[in-house]
């Protein structure tokens, strides 16, 4: 087996174990936060991020995966890069500051002045540790990443649960938000300090070619930003906190395995891909490898969290969440669709085309900023939900079409092929439930119909993998024996 192999493995297994963890943590504050905080916290918490997210994208101008893409980065080149993050992290954190009182006005909120003023923080912190982070993923030792990733997350998650008892409403997302950040920083700087340490050095010249890359790369995060929190700008403008909060908890927990999985594709992709960027066939190949495994991992996720939204709301949420059902159901079918086109980033960014990553952002931002205007407008919070299916629907269109062809040739059925196993795999599941559901509805509990629906969804769909997938199991078997072999 290549070196480069072993470590992708090595990193995808660590990166895997990071993300699995993570999402059980945050599964757990959404379900504490849930029964403790009221819609409006949300609401109110939506609206902030609004603006931290976008500018918390411009922190890093840009140059984490210019750092990757290169080969040639030298010790100046970095120490002139990690001067240059502080200044603008700093700079950034002190406009959100003084913005806020511009923030509180757009959306006619009061309640908004303090907590946009306390995370203007998250646009500084991160950046002591940032550089960190990346010379990591450039090495791939993600090891590294994922243990202070989990730690860092469960530090936010008992200060969320603790601040929420404590009644501090939506100041306790603030504290779990900025504690989160400065606990990541703080040990991938103690980490990566050991094994580099920055110059006081700045020089103009080793920012060449970096900026350039970096440009591109930020002003697409800029835009994905604001395309990703459109909906959040309408809504919480025009329908106020209340009814924000229903649609941001619904798509906070539509949108979770797919924002979990996005970092964990891009962080193991981009530097493998990097390293064979060169070499058509097998970028071809490890993409749409790729894309089979979002699809196995995604369909029993998002299709499950379709069939069983009715009885998983009231049950381990509370009633008071039930307004958000339907827009649950909805939203799965659109995240699911987006799961499948999210992996275009690290492809386009190995190849250094961030300038097309960028004019592809922005076809994104053409459909999706007037699509979920329109559905907005015309239908509320659910004309929203129904927009990003449509949505997602034209960008797969557009990705194959602009990105995908021009890199790696015309894939078009190995596109659909790879995708379609989990897909069908995960509709045979969704019909044993259903199916279950009408027979067992009259004879068990609420409760114990939920947890029975689960069940049976996870056996049906692990069966079905394993009579139509054999060499997943085979694959995973062998695997499982050569450890064993190594240990003894």
């Amino acid at each position: 087996m290549s070196s480069l192999k072993k470590k992708g493995i090595k990193a995808a297994k660590w990166s895997s174990v990071a993300t699995i963890v993570t999402i059980v943590i945050q599964l757990l504050q959404l379900v504490a936060l849930s029964r403790i905080l009221s819609p409006v916290d949300y609401g109110l918490m939506s609206m902030t991020m609004v603006v931290v997210a976008a500018a918390v994208n411009l922190t890093d101008v840009g140059i984490s995966n210019a750092i990757i893409h290169r080969q040639d980065v030298s010790r100046n080149h970095l120490s002139s890069l990690y001067i240059l993050n502080l200044a603008t992290g700093a700079f950034i954190a002190g406009v959100i500051y003084f913005s806020a009182p511009l923030v509180v006005w757009f959306y006619q909120e009061p309640e908004l002045l303090n907590p946009v003023r306390w995370m203007a923080l998250l646009c500084l912190l991160p950046a002591f540790g940032q550089q960190f982070e990346v010379l990591f993923r450039k090495e791939l030792k993600f090891d590294n990443i994922a243990k202070i990733q989990i730690v860092s997350y469960f530090v936010g998650f008992v200060l969320a649960v603790g601040g929420a008892l404590a009644g501090m409403g939506v100041y306790a997302l603030v504290l779990s938000n900025l504690g989160n950040a400065l606990v990541k920083s703080a040990l991938l700087v103690m980490q990566g300090w050991k094994k580099w340490t920055p110059a006081l050095h700045f020089a103009k010249k080793d920012l060449k070619g970096y900026l350039s890359f970096g440009v591109y790369q930020m002003s697409s995060n800029v835009i994905q930003s604001i395309m990703s929190n459109i909906d959040y700008i309408l809504i919480g403008r025009i329908y106020g906190t209340q009814t924000l909060g229903y649609y941001s908890f619904a798509f906070q927990l539509c949108t979770m395995p797919v924002l979990k999985l996005t970092p964990l594709i891009n962080t193991v992709s981009l530097p493998i891909y990097a390293k064979m960027q060169d070499n058509i066939e097998r970028l071809r190949s490890g993409y749409i490898k790729t894309i089979a495994l979002v699809s196995y991992l995604n369909a029993p996720i998002y299709l499950g969290l379709l069939v069983t939204a009715p009885m998983l709301v009231p049950f381990i949420f509370g009633e008071k969440w039930e307004p958000s059902v339907m827009l649950i159901q909805v939203l799965a079918i659109a995240m699911l669709l987006r799961s499948l086109i999210v992996p275009i980033q690290p492809l386009l960014q190995a190849k250094g085309r961030t300038d097309m990553y960028f004019r592809y952002t922005l076809m994104g931002m053409c459909v999706q900023v007037p699509g979920l205007a329109i559905g907005t407008y015309a239908g509320g919070i659910m004309g929203t939900c129904i927009a990003y299916v449509v949505i997602q629907l034209i960008l797969m269109v557009i990705q194959y079409h602009y990105a995908m062809r021009r890199m790696i040739g015309p894939c078009l059925g190995d596109y659909v092929r790879s995708m379609a196993p989990g897909l069908a795999y995960g509709l045979i599941m969704v019909g044993g439930v259903v199916l279950l559901n009408v027979l067992s509805v009259a004879v068990f509990s609420q409760q114990a119909n939920f947890i029975i629906q689960v069940a049976l969804g996870a056996l049906i769909y692990g069966a079905v993998l394993f009579l139509f997938n054999k060499e997943l199991f085979q694959n995973l078997k062998n695997r499982l024996i050569s450890k064993t072999k190594l240990a003894k």
